[in-house]
């Protein structure tokens, strides 16, 4: 009770081996593939041509022969005959084809050849060419590039809110000019010359004579009904006679069932073992036997 524990693992081996299941050991099925050779002499010691017996066949010999069977088909010895090309170059600077391809004209150098030992004449003075006036320096607006030399720019000065003051400026100008208040007519406003009287139109589309008085109407004596309004009687009934009416034994059915499951209902509900575990659980493939 009083001496040192002793340990429970003393006389046990150092290196306990525990069996290994065969499914981790790698291969699962082991085939025997088949040999390298052909069918029927996969067990034979050399290797046999399937061309062994055969007679040499020079390659060209079977082109020359259908060649030559397909000479003898032809019209002319010579076979397809092609257009003849162009016998000379037609391109730019030729005569062929031309007039004057017979008699073409001699060529002229626009300047005289100078012989050995001759030296060449002065150069006579040539009119210039046509002139150019060259654009002046500047992008588009720019002013001295236009045809009227920079006169169409010119600096006007834009002063803040010109164009109210404009306005002002004028209103008081032609306030000034005013020499009374505005005109009025003094005679009465009408719409028409011959304007009528309470109306706004004109005595075009009014009458000449008037109309005649409407003649009075005599009195109208009220409908007499000799006999009230009465609505037709209903049905008496039909050919045949009502069914008796009976339940429908489906509904009666259910309401036993419903009946049966009040009574037999047990007086403690269902309540599951545990919780769903919030862990997920190792498979025994997995697992090493200890």
């Amino acid at each position: 009770m009083f001496s040192n524990p002793s340990f429970n693992t003393i006389g046990d081996e150092y290196d306990k081996k525990t069996a290994v299941p065969d499914r981790v050991r790698g291969k699962q099925m082991v085939t025997s593939p088949g040999k390298k050779g052909l069918v029927g002499g996969a067990f034979e010691s050399g290797f046999k041509s399937l061309s062994l017996g055969d007679k040499y066949i020079d390659p060209g010999t079977i082109e020359k022969r259908d060649r030559m069977e397909q000479a003898k088909k032809k019209i002319t010895p010579e076979g397809f005959r092609y257009t003849s090309p162009a016998k000379k170059s037609a391109g730019a600077g030729n005569y062929y084809g031309t007039f004057s391809e017979k008699a073409p004209p001699k060529h002229e150098t626009e300047y005289v050849v100078v012989k050995k030992g001759e030296l060449p004449g002065k150069l006579a003075p040539q009119p210039r060419n046509i002139f150019s006036g060259p654009a002046k320096k500047g992008t588009y607006g720019f002013a001295g590039v236009t045809l009227g030399k920079g006169d169409e720019y010119r600096y006007i000065s834009d002063p803040y809110e010109g164009g109210r003051r404009k306005e002002v400026n004028e209103a008081k100008e032609n306030g000034k000019r005013m020499v009374g208040p505005a005109f009025k007519g003094a005679c009465k406003r009408i719409d028409f010359f011959d304007s009528q009287p309470n109306v706004a139109a004109s005595r075009v589309y009014s009458l000449d004579k008037p109309l005649p008085a409407r003649k009075p109407e005599a009195p109208k004596p009220p409908p007499v009904i000799p006999v009230p309004f009465k609505p037709s009687s209903p049905g008496k009934g039909t050919l045949g006679k009502y069914p008796e009416y009976k339940e429908d034994p489906y509904e009666a059915k259910e309401k036993a069932e419903r009946d049966s499951q009040k009574t037999n209902r047990p007086a403690v509900t269902w309540k599951p073992v545990h919780g769903p575990k919030s862990l997920p659980t190792r498979s025994i493939a997995f697992t090493k036997t200890l």
